[in-house]
C-alpha cells in the first residue's frame, strides 16, 4: 500500500490487484493501527470490481478444511489458510507448493510475503517490508520508535511485537538456506552477482 512500493496501478487496466486482509481499510481510512507521516494512502489507488482481499488468515485458520481435491496448477484465492513448516500462515496458491503468500503481520495490515520454489534446490523469499535492514536479522538493531510532534510513539511498523515474529521467522528461513530478499535489501541490491537479476536486466 505504501507509494515507494505500489507504483501507479492505473498504468495496468487488465490487471487484477491482490492485497492481504485489512489493506483495503488502510485505503478507505477506517484502520486506526498506525501513526506517522508514512501513514497516509491514496483512497482511489486499486480498482474496485479488479481488487481481491485475501481473507483473515485469524479466522481461516480454524475454519474446516474442505473436503474437495484441490486442483495443482489453478489458482486458489478462496482457499484456508495453513501451516508450511515454520510458517504457521501461507496460501499454496497454485496447490502445488510453487509459490506460497505468507501472512507476513507486523509492518502493515495485510502485510504478505511470497516464498517461491525457483528450482528443485533454491528457493527466494520476497520479504517486502518485514524488515528495512538485516541488522534486524541478526539481533545487531532494533526496530526504532520515535515521539511524534503530539508525544505519540510512532514506528515505521503497525504492531512492532509482530513484526519481531515475522523477522525472527524470516531469519530462520535464511539460516535454513532459503534466500532472502527484502524490498529495501541495499546490500543484495549492491552484490555484483544480483546485477543480472533485476527485471528487464
Amino acid at each position: 500500500m505504501h507509494w515507494d512500493h505500489v507504483g501507479e496501478p492505473r498504468d495496468f487496466p487488465q490487471s487484477t490487484f491482490v492485497v492481504g486482509n485489512g489493506a483495503l481499510n488502510l485505503l478507505n481510512g477506517t484502520s486506526s493501527a498506525l501513526r506517522g507521516g508514512h501513514s497516509f494512502f491514496e483512497r482511489d489507488l486499486l480498482p474496485e470490481g479488479r481488487t481481491i482481499e485475501l481473507s483473515d488468515p485469524d479466522r481461516s485458520a480454524s475454519a474446516e478444511v474442505s473436503n474437495t481435491t484441490p486442483t495443482p496448477g489453478k489458482i486458489n484465492f478462496a482457499q484456508p489458510w495453513r501451516r508450511h513448516n515454520s510458517l504457521p500462515q501461507v496460501l499454496d496458491l497454485f496447490n502445488d507448493g510453487s509459490l506460497l503468500v505468507v501472512n507476513a503481520p507486523g509492518h502493515l495490515p495485510g502485510h504478505v510475503n511470497v516464498l517461491a520454489t525457483v528450482s528443485d534446490h533454491h528457493q527466494v523469499y520476497l520479504g517486502g517490508d518485514a524488515c528495512h535492514d538485516r541488522r534486524l536479522l541478526t539481533g545487531e538493531k532494533e526496530i526504532g520508535e520515535w515521539q511524534d510532534a503530539h508525544g505519540h510513539t510512532c514506528c515505521i511498523h503497525a504492531d512492532p511485537k509482530a513484526a519481531e515474529e515475522t523477522i525472527a521467522r524470516i531469519a530462520q528461513l535464511e539460516k535454513d538456506g532459503v534466500e532472502v530478499i527484502f524490498a529495501h535489501d541495499v546490500e543484495w541490491e549492491n552484490d555484483p552477482a544480483n546485477k543480472s537479476r533485476f527485471f528487464g536486466a
